[in-house]
């Protein structure tokens, strides 16, 4: 049971810095950075799923989203980490669909068959 709990806290950390990771790199290479960080964030997601199933892959996305989330405020002195224009939107919705295309695969198509001979 103490596994389980450190492995899906392990999962909710991870979710928080692949998205901090991302947010604060995706700019770095206009749009080769871009592909990077939303092919680092379906890998994060896979994995989250396949280790934990629905529980790990849940908490992975919760904490990309408030990481995200926070990240994406306004600071204090007027200044944003996500720019409103095509690489912080192509950022966020890739991402954002990378998660949701690894929670919508059929669990045969992650894991094989296991009739199969």
């Amino acid at each position: 049971m103490l596994k389980r709990i450190l492995g899906l806290s392990g999962l909710l950390l991870i979710g928080a810095a692949v998205a901090a990771v991302g947010t604060l790199s995706h700019r770095t290479y206009p749009y080769a950075g871009v592909a990077a960080v939303i092919v680092m964030a379906f890998t994060a997601a896979l994995f989250a799923r396949l280790w934990h199933q629905w529980a790990g892959l849940s908490l992975f996305a919760a904490g990309w989203a408030v990481v995200v989330f926070l990240l994406a405020q306004q600071g204090p002195g007027g200044s944003v980490l996500i720019v409103d224009d095509a690489l912080g939107q192509v950022y966020l919705l890739g991402s954002a669909v990378a998660i949701v295309l690894v929670a919508m695969a059929p669990a045969f198509f992650l894991k094989g068959r296991e009739d199969v001979a």
